[in-house]
C-alpha cells in the first residue's frame, strides 16, 4: 500500500516552458524516476487546471541508508528549485488585458466576390470595402482600400484562421465558424442558391431531391455546410477554387448544380458566359449574414470600436436624410424586396392603439415609445414599431432608433430622393390618414427595401398635433 501526500503546485500553465500547452501536457513532462522504487515524486494532472505534486511513500516505510536518502532529497530539492524558478510554486500575476491594436497593424484579406468585394481596374471595390474605409476613418485611423489583400478564398480563410492579427471579409457567419473568429457586422445578408442549366430541366422541390446530383461549391465556402446540413452526402460535392471554374464545369457537364451567392453568381455568369441569365435558380437557401471576422488574438476593444463605427454609419442620417450605409448599398445593389411579414391590419391597429394613448397621455406615451416598450415596438416582431412626427416634420418619438429624436427632417429624402417624411406629414394634415411608399433600411435585416407606412393625425392630451406612423415591407410587383 502507498500513501499519497499531495503538494499543490500553482500556475501549471507556466511550468518549465509549457506555457503554450495544456495542464496535462505540461504536467506529464515533469517527472522524477523512482530511486530503487522507494520514493516517487511526480507532477500529475487533477481535475483542476493546475498541477499537484504527489510524494508516493510505502505504507511500511523503512528508513533508507543516509547516502540514499540524501540522493533522493537532493533530487527533490532540485525539482522544487526548478519549479520555483519556473514560477510554479508562486502565484503568477494575472494576465494583462491586451491593449487595443491599430487597424493598420492587421493583415486584411478579402476575395473576388462582387458586389461585396472585388478588384476593378486595379482598385478594390465593393460594399464591404467602401464600408471598411469609412469605418476605419471613424475609428480615427483611415486604412485605405489598397491595404486590403484580394486573394483566393481558401488562401485568405486559412491565413485568417491560423495567423495573428488578421481580418477577413466579407464572410458568412455560420455556427461552424462562430468560435473561430471575433465578429463585427452584419454587413448585408446574402442569398445562397443552386444554379442549373435551364435545358437540364432540373427541379429541386425539397432537400431530398438533391440526392444523386453532383454539386459544385467553392472550397471553404459557407454553402458547403449548408448542403451538408440538408443531408447532402459529402461524396456529391465537387470543390473548386472559385466561381469562374465552377461555371465552366457547369457548362461542360462536369457538375449538375452550382452552389453560390445569387447576386455574385449572376455577376460571374455574365463575366464567363456573356449573360446574367445563362443559369436558372433551382433552389434557394436561407439567407446568411455577411460579417467582418477578426482573428481571436485581436483585442475585444478593437473589435468593439469597429462595431460601434459600423453601427453609426448605419443609423446616423447625413444632411441629405439617409445614412452612408444606405448610400453605399444603393450604389452597389439597389433596392430589394421582402416577402410581407406583416398584414396591413397589424400596422393600422398599432397606429390606432398609439394614437389613442397619445390622446390620453401624450408625454408618457412618447416616453414609452422612445424606451422601445411594448406595444410600441412589438417584442415578437421587432420590425413592427411606431414613429411620431410633429407638424413641422420634427421626429418626436421612434421606438427603434431614439437617437434620431429631435431631428428636423423637413426636406430630407430617402436614398432614391423621395421626401417621404414631408409627404407623410402633409398627407396627415390634409387628409387625416393614408399610406406612403418609400425605401428604407430594415433595422432587423440589413439592406434596402421597399416599404409602405400608414399614418394618422392625432390631437395629443397636451394640445399638440402629432402624426403617428408605422410601416411594413412592400412586396415587389410581379
Amino acid at each position: 500500500m502507498e500513501r499519497l501526500i499531495p503538494v499543490p503546485v500553482a500556475s501549471a500553465w507556466s511550468c518549465i516552458g509549457c506555457r503554450a500547452k495544456g495542464p496535462e501536457e505540461c504536467c506529464s513532462l515533469i517527472r522524477i524516476p523512482p530511486p530503487q522504487s522507494t520514493w516517487i515524486a511526480e507532477i500529475v494532472h487533477p481535475e483542476a487546471e493546475q498541477c499537484t505534486m504527489f510524494i508516493r511513500m510505502p505504507e511500511r516505510f523503512t528508513p533508507m541508508p543516509v547516502p540514499h536518502r540524501l540522493l533522493v532529497l537532493s533530487i527533490l530539492a532540485l525539482l522544487l528549485g526548478t519549479l520555483l524558478v519556473a514560477g510554479c510554486l508562486t502565484e503568477q500575476p494575472a494576465a494583462e488585458t491586451p491593449a487595443a491594436v491599430r487597424m493598420s497593424d492587421l493583415t486584411i484579406y478579402t476575395e473576388q466576390v462582387p458586389p461585396y468585394n472585388y478588384l476593378e481596374n486595379g482598385t478594390t471595390q465593393g460594399i464591404s470595402v467602401d464600408l471598411f474605409e469609412l469605418i476605419t476613418e471613424k475609428m480615427g485611423e483611415r486604412v485605405l482600400r489598397d491595404e486590403v489583400k484580394v486573394v483566393p478564398w481558401s488562401e485568405g480563410y486559412t491565413a485568417a484562421l491560423t495567423g495573428n492579427r488578421t481580418l477577413i471579409f466579407a464572410i458568412a457567419r455560420i455556427p461552424e465558424r462562430e468560435h473561430s473568429f471575433k465578429w463585427a457586422g452584419p454587413i448585408i445578408p446574402i442569398t445562397p442558391v443552386l444554379f442549373a442549366l435551364p435545358e437540364r430541366g432540373i427541379v429541386i422541390g425539397s432537400p431530398e431531391d438533391l440526392e444523386g446530383y453532383r454539386i459544385g461549391a467553392v472550397s471553404e465556402n459557407a454553402e458547403i455546410q449548408q448542403l451538408l446540413s440538408l443531408g447532402v452526402n459529402r461524396s456529391q460535392l465537387v470543390l473548386a477554387p472559385n466561381a469562374s471554374v465552377l461555371i465552366t464545369m457547369l457548362q461542360d457537364g462536369e457538375i449538375d448544380l452550382m452552389a453560390y451567392s445569387q447576386a455574385a453568381g449572376r455577376f460571374f455568369a455574365r463575366q464567363v458566359t456573356g449573360s446574367y441569365d445563362t443559369f436558372r435558380v433551382v433552389y434557394v437557401f436561407q439567407d446568411v449574414p455577411l460579417y467582418y471576422a477578426f482573428s481571436r488574438d485581436v483585442p475585444d476593444e478593437t473589435v468593439q470600436s469597429f462595431q460601434d463605427a459600423l453601427d453609426t454609419l448605419k443609423t446616423a442620417k447625413e444632411e441629405h436624410g439617409y445614412s452612408e450605409y444606405e448610400r453605399i448599398l444603393y450604389q452597389h445593389v439597389g433596392v430589394s424586396c421582402q416577402p410581407p411579414s406583416l398584414a396591413p391590419s397589424d400596422v393600422t391597429n398599432l397606429v390606432n392603439v398609439t394614437a389613442a394613448a397619445i390622446e390620453r397621455d401624450a408625454p408618457d406615451t412618447i416616453r414609452r415609445i422612445n424606451a422601445g416598450e411594448a406595444p410600441y415596438r412589438d417584442p415578437e416582431q421587432p420590425g413592427l414599431y411606431v414613429f411620431v412626427f410633429d407638424r413641422n416634420v420634427t421626429l418626436v418619438a421612434q421606438a427603434v432608433n431614439p437617437g434620431q429624436v429631435g431631428a428636423h427632417l423637413h426636406g430630407k429624402t430617402d436614398v432614391t430622393g423621395t421626401p417621404f417624411r414631408d409627404r407623410i406629414v402633409s398627407g396627415a394634415l390634409q387628409n387625416g390618414s393614408g399610406w406612403q411608399e418609400y425605401v428604407y433600411m430594415n433595422p432587423t435585416d440589413p439592406g434596402l427595401y421597399h416599404k409602405a407606412s400608414y399614418y394618422r393625425l392625432v390631437n395629443g392630451s397636451d394640445g399638440t398635433l402629432y402624426i403617428v406612423g408605422s410601416g411594413m415591407p412592400k412586396a415587389c410587383e410581379g
